[in-house]
């Protein structure tokens, strides 16, 4: 019989953010570009352009982040493959095309990262990112493709039920943390998380 498919998504809360995030982003980048353009042009920018250019600002970062949100934070687990991204973005895996799975990437990072845990402004940035390194599902498959797949996550709605379930189903591809090649070690120093990436030859 058939496993069940599991969709992980953002949850509807997920989408509240954008009513401060994005207002907040394209004041940032407003004052960022209309900064270097009042300085080149030797120009003080008024009241109504500021907000003009606030408004234009925030609307472009919104559309941006809508057409990345629509499409890539999606994840599928059907009873025979994993699909990464939506539409003509997606990336689907067959899992009996996966090569192997590890959990839990490598422990070697970036100095400046370790360094992170003594930064009071860090504000758990180093504890929130070491989780979801130990907590990762790192997948490889076909042309040197691999995946670090975490998706424990508390705005992923089915998150954790999809990574329980893709491990069970990888059960007999995992193997332990002493596959890593020197190769993958370096590629997820810093590791683009739930993104597909490919090893350099």
């Amino acid at each position: 019989m058939p496993a069940p498919s599991i969709l992980a998504r953002p949850k509807p809360t997920y989408w509240l953010n954008y009513l401060w995030l994005m207002p907040m982003a394209g004041f940032v980048f407003a004052a960022v570009i209309g900064g270097g353009l009042s300085e080149r042009l030797d120009h003080k920018p008024t009241r109504p352009e500021m907000l003009t250019a606030w408004a234009i600002a925030t609307t472009l970062v919104t559309l941006f982040a809508l057409n990345v949100d629509r499409r890539k934070p999606h994840f599928e687990l059907t009873d025979s493959t994993l699909c990464i991204g939506r539409g003509a973005y997606a990336t689907v895996m067959p899992l009996e095309e996966i090569e192997s799975a590890v959990f839990g990437l490598p422990a070697q990072t970036p100095w400046w990262f370790r360094m992170l845990r003594f930064a009071p402004q860090s504000h758990g940035t180093h504890p929130f990112i070491s989780a979801a390194r130990a907590n990762s599902l790192f997948i490889r498959f076909g042309e040197r493709r691999y995946v670090p797949l975490c998706l424990y996550y508390s705005w992923v709605q089915n998150g954790p039920e999809l990574m329980t379930a893709l491990r069970e189903r990888l059960r007999e591809k995992t193997v332990g943390a002493e596959s890593y090649t020197a190769e993958e070690v370096k590629a997820l120093s810093l590791p683009r998380f739930n993104r597909v990436g490919t090893l350099l030859e």
